[in-house]
C-alpha cells in the first residue's frame, strides 16, 4: 500500500529488510506487479553496487530493495524520498544509520 502511493506520486523508496530471502521474495511480488525494483545485499560486487546505486540515483528505477547490514556501509542515496523498513533490526541505530 505505501508503494502504491509513493509510486503514485513520482517518488523513490528506500526498502531495507534484514533478509536477503525476504528482499528477494518482495522483489518477486514487485515484479508480478509489474513494479521495476533492483537489490543490493552483501554479495553484490562493487561494481555491480555502484552500477546499482547509479541506476536508482538517476530515476531509472523507482524501489531500490537493501539488505539493511550492506546499505549500511556508506551508500549515500539522496534520490530517494522515502525510506521502508520492512522488517525491524533489532538494534535501531544499525535501521537509523541506515535511514540517515
Amino acid at each position: 500500500e505505501l508503494l502504491d502511493t509513493i509510486l503514485a506520486e513520482g517518488g523513490s523508496v528506500l526498502v531495507f529488510t534484514q533478509y536477503v530471502t525476504m528482499a528477494r521474495l518482495i522483489e518477486r511480488h514487485l515484479q508480478a506487479r509489474g513494479i521495476s525494483s533492483q537489490l543490493l545485499h552483501g554479495g553484490t560486487p562493487v561494481p555491480r553496487r555502484e552500477e546499482l546505486v547509479d541506476r536508482f540515483q538517476a530515476g531509472e528505477v523507482p524501489v531500490f530493495l537493501l539488505s539493511l547490514k550492506a546499505a549500511g556501509t556508506g551508500l549515500n542515496l539522496t534520490r530517494a524520498g522515502h525510506v521502508i523498513h520492512f522488517d525491524r533490526w533489532w538494534n535501531p541505530a544499525v535501521e537509523e544509520q541506515a535511514t540517515d
